[in-house]
Parts: structure tokens; sequence; C-alpha cells
């Protein structure tokens, strides 16, 4: 049977929910500007009515967050992919800069340059200025290859630098996330709602997800697990398994990226991430910036060995020598193996005197895949078969030397067999590894009268300059399937395709982020409107429990005083 005091226990529920309804409304209007966070509110659910039937009034309920699950579900997804084309936006405009040829500074006008200082040098062979021309422009030339292979490289090592602060950012993220498991699980054990700490909870996890690719489950104590990449687990409960950045073997200065657990077991995982910033910054430092560099060697080489073949078999104004040694020498652990490289071809010494004649021509056989450097020395000197005129040896450093006797020079003839190239004889270009290392080779530097233009001796010939600088229209790259400009032309046009792909991805992709965090604000964020609305409708209750309460009171007193 319903009493007094039943009904004033009724209004004191009845303040009690309405008062930390109006507190949970200043708690959203202070946190309106939160980033991450979730606005709550109170339900109130019916009391268990008397024996009687009669109701009991309203209880409060847990206080819970505004949220939808399902939409935050998507945004993790989807964010890796925004963080993923914003990388690869920011490091191809790095790439496009190197490669800009808006200044006038460009690689193609480098080789424009270079090849029109050949084609000025083949119309007057004799010319020393004209030489010295061509010195200049293959120097600036070079120095462009190096210094844009180098510009990449440089790249590589500061997406390394980055890759380590986005190693230590997880890491700080995924133990963020442990101990907010562990203190909602805490808090929770006590039946209450930790909303504050899911909302941070939830804001870290959506932060890791711009770094990497992340799925995240809840169990039933309320802890997340989180992995990351393939099958990585950062965070399993109240525990995190972080990442560390070592430096590999192998490539000098390549940050790899290890899983670590409590345990000191370890896994490479640099392979593993699919999307996210860090996905993107390998894929640049291990393929793209790489193939760029390709680009760069494959110019350089091709060009250096174009030019050498021709150069190598070309005569200058002090082109008779009486000793030549080779720009490049063999390990002796592979003296004696097969010199690499070689055709099968004939190879041609020429024999002059002190006024530049003819004297004899010493031809060899050279045999590729059988022939090393002691056997064609060793042909050579059998050919020659007199010292005294002219004597070829094997040095100390594996390096190949010509040397003429007294009253006598000597001079390249026709090269088949590749053999200057390989050891690097006569040559216009030095290079071992491509772009990187290109440069003139030091007989050039030192004279530029060392210049090849002609061939025999013969002055005035400029049949060696014509066909270096025809070079620049023969189709010489890709199996000689197109000119030097052509294949420049077509890595810069397949960096701006990139970039005007990457720029309409990132904006669809941007676009759909943006569309899903407006979805979830319109349903979690502070309305302010509501808000005050909701202040307005609580302050009405509370007054209207207050003044039930206060008429209950009088009617006790009545009883009282009866």
């Amino acid at each position: 049977m319903p009493t007094l005091n039943s009904s004033l226990n009724l209004g004191q529920r009845a303040l009690s929910l309405n008062q930390r309804a109006m507190q949970t409304v200043g708690h959203n209007i202070a946190n309106q500007e939160t980033e991450g966070f979730s606005r709550q509110k109170v339900y109130s659910g019916t009391s268990a009515p008397d024996p009687t039937g009669v109701g009991g009034g309203a209880d409060a309920q847990p206080t819970s967050r505004v949220y939808d699950k399902f939409i935050q579900k998507k945004i993790l997804q989807e964010n890796p992919r925004s963080g993923m084309f914003k990388t690869r936006g920011e490091f191809l405009q790095k790439i496009e800069i190197i490669f800009s040829e808006t200044e006038g500074n460009g690689l193609h006008r480098a080789l424009n340059e270079f090849w029109n200082s050949w084609s000025q040098l083949s119309n007057q062979p004799e010319s020393e200025p004209a030489r010295i021309q061509v010195s200049e422009k293959s120097d600036v030339l070079t120095d462009r290859l190096r210094n844009m292979h180098s510009q990449l490289t440089g790249l590589r090592n500061e997406i390394n630098g980055r890759l380590l602060a986005t190693v230590n950012r997880v890491n700080e993220l995924g133990k963020k996330i442990a101990e907010l498991n562990r203190q909602i699980n805490s808090f929770e054990s006590g039946q209450r709602v930790a909303n504050d700490m899911r909302d941070a909870r939830n804001k870290a996890i959506e932060e890791l997800s711009d770094l990497v690719d992340v799925n995240s489950f809840e169990d039933p104590n309320g802890r997340t697990t989180v992995i990351i990449g393939r099958d990585w687990t950062l965070v399993e409960g109240n525990n995190h398994y972080g990442l560390e950045g070592k430096m590999k073997g192998g490539e000098l200065a390549m940050l790899r990226i290890d899983g670590v657990t409590t345990n000191d077991y370890r896994r490479d995982l640099t392979r593993t991430f699919r999307e996210g910033e860090m996905s993107e910054m390998l894929r640049m430092r291990d393929s793209i910036i790489v193939d760029y560099q390709n680009n760069l060697d494959e110019i350089a080489l091709n060009l250096a060995e174009r030019v050498n073949k021709i150069h190598s078999q070309g005569t200058g104004i002090n082109s008779a020598k009486e000793m030549v040694k080779s720009s490049r020498g063999l390990h002796s652990s592979v003296l004696k193996q097969p010199l690499p490289f070689l055709k099968d071809g004939i190879f041609q010494l020429h024999l002059v005197d002190p006024y530049n004649e003819i004297l004899e021509t010493y031809e060899i056989e050279v045999e590729a895949g059988k022939d090393s450097l002691p056997s064609i020395v060793r042909r050579l000197n059998q050919t020659i078969d007199e010292p005294g005129l002219l004597h070829v040896s094997i040095e100390s450093d594996g390096s190949m030397v010509l040397q003429s006797g007294p009253n006598y020079k000597f001079i390249f003839g026709e090269d088949h067999s590749n053999i200057t190239q390989v050891m690097g004889l006569n040559s216009f270009f030095d290079t071992l590894k491509g772009a990187e290392d290109i440069k003139l080779s030091e007989q050039i530097v030192e004279n530029p009268n060392n210049i090849s233009t002609g061939k025999d001796l013969i002055p005035g010939d400029n049949r060696i300059a014509i066909e270096i600088s025809q070079l620049q229209t023969l189709p010489t790259m890709r199996d000689e399937s197109m000119t030097f400009d052509e294949y420049y032309n077509g890595v810069l046009t397949g960096m701006g395709l990139k970039i005007q792909r990457n720029q309409t991805e990132q904006a669809h992709q941007e676009s759909m982020v943006k569309q899903f965090k407006e979805i979830r604000s319109s349903i979690s964020s502070v309305n302010m409107d509501e808000e005050l609305t909701d202040m307005m409708q609580y302050q009405k209750a509370y007054e209207a429990s207050a003044r039930f309460i206060n008429t209950v009171d009088r009617m006790m007193e009545t009883v009282i005083n009866m």
C-alpha cells in the first residue's frame, strides 16, 4: 500500500534523475569543442510498482554515449587509404621538384646542350674552344645525373627518419590504448560506464588508423584488441606489443620495422603493412624512388656505353700515347675468370712513329665467355712479339697497362669485342653504377685535346664527333626502341600521370571519409540548440519534482498535526 514516505522517495528519485540529467547537459556543453567527444544522455526507466499496482516513479539508467559503432568502423577502414594517398602525394611532389625542368636547369636541357656541343665540335674538330665546350657540357650533364640520384637517395633517408618517428608514434598510441583498456576495465567493474575513456580510446585508434591499417574488436570485459598490418597484435587487453625500427643488412641505412613481444620474440613486419602512411612511405622508399633512380641509371649507363664505344675507337689531337692504364682493375679473386660483357670480335692497336704515321696494326680475336684479362694480354704480347715496340701488362691492382717503346706511340683501332669499354681504355665517361657515379674520364678532364673526334690521326677528321652527335636521334634505349629524349620524356610523363591520378583518388577518398565523419557528427556531436532545449526541460522537471516533494511534505504535516 503506498505511503507518504514512498511518495517522498519517489520525489527524491525524480529530483536526482533530473539533477543528473542537468549535469550531463553541462558536461556536453563543456565538451562541445573537445575532439572525439561523443555527447552523453541520461535515460530513465520506470521503477517497479508496489503490489497494488501503484507506480514507483522513475530510475536513472547508466549514462550512455550517443554513438554509432558501425560508422566508426567504416571510418577506421577508410582512414588508412586517406593517409596513404596523402603521403604518396607529398613525396611525389618532392620527386617532381627533383626532376623539374621549369627553371631551365633540368636534365633535359643538360642532355640537349651535351648533344649540341658534340654537333659544334663535329664542325670544328681541331678547335680547342669547341673541345672545352664539350668537356664543360659533359661535366654539367654528369653532375646533374649524380645530383638527381643523390637527391633521391636523400629522399629515401628522409623517409627513414619519418618512419622512425611514425614507429614511435604507433608505440605511443598502442601504450595509450592498453592503458585506457586497463582504466576502462577497472572503472566499469564497479557497474559504472567509462564514457569519456571510451571516447579517448576511439580517438587514439582513429589516429592510429592514419598511420597503419587497423582492425579492432572489443572483448566482453570492455577491452579492445588492436591488430595492425596483416596480423600483428599491437594491443591485447592491458598488454602492448610494440614496433622497433632497426637498420637492416644489405643496403646501407635502410630501416626495417620489427614487431617485438615481451619475451623478445621479434618478427620483420616491413612488408606486412597494406595501407596508411607507413605502408606508403615504405613503398616510396623501396619501390617508387628506386624506380626513378633506376631510370637515371639506365640513361647514364646507356649514354656511357654508347659514347664510350664510339669514342674508344677514335683519336683526338693528343690521342697517340706512350702509356695508357685502364680506369678499372680486377680483384685477384676474379682475375683469371672470363671477363664479363665481352663480345666475340676483333680488337686493334696501331703503332705510330713520332710523326703520327701508323707503322703497324696489331689485331687479336676475342672470345666472349672464355677469354680472361690474362689470356687477352698474353695474346696481345704474342701478336706484337716485340716488347721494345709495345708491351701490355697487368698491374698489382688488376688494371691493364699498355706501354710503348722509346720513339713509339700507339692509338686504339676498331674494337668489336668491348674490351676497351670493359676495362675503361680511351673512354669518355667513367661509371660502374650509373647515375650515382658517372663522371668524365680523367684523360678528358686533364686535357680536352684527348677527346676523340676522328680516326687514324687524320687532321680535320670528324667522323667520331659526328657519330656521337647522331646518338641524340638514334633509338638506343629500351632495346633500341626509343631515343634518349623519348625515354626521358616518358619518365616525366609517367610521373605527371601518377601525380594526377593520386590527386583524383585522394580527393575522392577524403570526400568519402568526410561524409562518414559528417554522419558521425550528426549522431554524436554536441548540438547547442538541443542541449539548451534539454536543459530547459530538465529544469522544469526538477522544479516540478521539488514542488511534488513540498506538497507531500505539507501532507505529512497535516497528518502529524491531526
